[in-house]
């Protein structure tokens, strides 16, 4: 549940065409209450993205505020009339399949508000937001409970000396109980933090033997 991009994407996604004018770039924008539009070609592919800080250079350099480099390069742009001469291209993308740790680390790294989904031939299947990742936060403490137990059983399930038990409050994992070594306490650990969903985890279990510090020898 709420693995994968495509989990959480958004489907119809409202695209502009390369000769998309100005206003109709616009009004799309205002009429679908989105922040971007992809620019795709006749096979929805995408060229690019036209993003509102995009449009509103028109408005900011027509006024003269021109102070860094950046936003000289930008003059270009203001006489732009159609998605293909304003769009921020080449877009940044991913793939479907992408988790959404990987994708949350695209937004980090590349700083964008969306991000254009799309399939193995590089086509245009949805979109996704910052906030659509932050769905993967709402999961029930139930189902969380579950996926972690899972994560416990694949790691420890059938040794005996480990007995370890797991609660959710709010998001936030407790694992208790003993374990016969230390390795297999990391382990556990590094199981149950690629569950999604985790808010917090606690490692409360003990081991009884250390297998991963071993005592220093005599002097």
């Amino acid at each position: 549940m709420f693995s994968l991009v495509s989990d959480v994407m958004t489907r119809e996604v409202q695209v502009a065409s390369p000769e998309t004018t100005f206003r109709e770039l616009v009004r799309l924008i205002e009429d679908h209450r989105v922040h971007a539009l992809p620019v795709v070609d006749e096979s929805r592919r995408v060229l690019g993205i036209v993003a509102e800080s995009d449009l509103l250079i028109k408005e900011e350099l027509a006024e003269g505020h021109v102070r860094t480099p950046l936003q000289r390069r930008g003059r270009s742009r203001l006489a732009g009339t159609t998605a293909i001469e304003i769009m921020t291209a080449p877009a940044v993308t991913v793939d479907s399949s992408k988790t959404l740790g990987q994708a949350a680390r695209v937004f980090r790294r590349r700083h964008v508000g969306q991000l254009p989904v799309v399939d193995t031939d590089g086509r245009l299947i949805g979109i996704v937001t910052r906030s659509d990742l932050l769905t993967v936060f709402l999961r029930p403490d139930e189902d969380l409970l579950v996926a972690v137990q899972e994560a416990i059983d694949a790691v420890v399930g059938d040794v005996p000396s480990c007995k370890i038990s797991a609660t959710v409050t709010d998001g936030v994992v407790v694992l208790d109980g003993e374990a016969e070594l230390v390795s297999e306490v990391i382990a556990v650990g590094n199981s149950v933090r690629r569950v999604q969903g985790i808010v917090r985890l606690d490692v409360n279990v003990i081991a009884v033997n250390d297998d991963v510090h071993p005592p220093m020898g005599n002097l």
